[in-house]
């Protein structure tokens, strides 16, 4: 896995308070601080979506060929091992020309989810001459974004309190307390997009994907007294 520093918003957040005397506010100046850590992580989980689109003279008879091509394709992805494969959206709908309809279309789509981006591939690429890639999505894993967000975590304290300490040295003082904190991560929004190969249009060929990276942050916002 790759981390590189780098720069993102902030949601999700703790607040830690530390009850101070009112005769120690009186005595002490209030400064308000926030530091940051971040870092750009390589995405660990793929979501493919795939479709089958059909057309029909009837709701009923475009639905039953959609869905006989999904059922398909569905107890043929599952047995791969390492793959999650759900149905996705289902609707039927009418085609029009001049304002009269002329038949009806439905659209089925399955989801592939999995770590596994070259077991993906090959599963897209062997059910591509009966449903079509839609679209590919990449993101962190619960896992490892609990695990960098703990790791950005502490850098971001430690950073605070740095800042903190070199604020109350700039006021002359060799103390201070922390009066509130807050922190703030938020993190996955994707910063390079996934490659897809000119392949992927081809019957039975398996494209080749690049799962780019995501952004976490971690924010740690406050308020410190420094002693007069």
């Amino acid at each position: 896995m790759r981390l590189l520093p780098c720069f993102a918003l902030l949601s999700l957040s703790i607040l830690a308070s530390f009850p101070l005397l009112a005769s120690d506010e009186d005595d002490s100046t209030r400064i308000q601080l926030e530091a940051r850590a971040s870092r750009q992580v390589d995405n660990d989980q793929m979501r493919a979506t795939l479709f089958v689109q059909v057309e029909n003279g009837t709701p009923s008879g475009a639905s039953s060929r959609a869905a006989r091509t999904m059922n398909k394709t569905l107890e043929k992805l599952r047995k791969e091992s390492g793959l999650s494969v759900r149905t996705g959206n289902m609707r039927t709908f009418p085609v029009s020309k001049n304002g009269n309809i002329t038949g009806w279309r439905a659209r089925n789509e399955l989801v592939i989810e999995s770590g596994n981006f070259p077991a993906t591939s090959a599963a897209i690429g062997a059910v591509s001459s009966d449903m079509q890639l839609a679209r590919i999505e990449f993101f962190l894993s619960p896992a490892l974004r609990e695990s960098v967000e703990a790791e950005l975590s502490g850098e971001a304290i430690a950073a605070f309190l740095k800042k903190a300490r070199r604020i109350a040295q700039n006021f002359g003082a060799d103390e201070f307390d922390v009066a509130e904190a807050s922190v703030a991560d938020r993190g996955g929004a994707p910063v390079r997009p996934m490659m897809r190969s000119m392949a992927a249009d081809s019957p039975g060929v398996a494209p080749e994907f690049s799962g780019g990276t995501s952004v976490m942050q971690v924010s740690v916002s406050g308020t410190i007294l420094i002693r007069r």
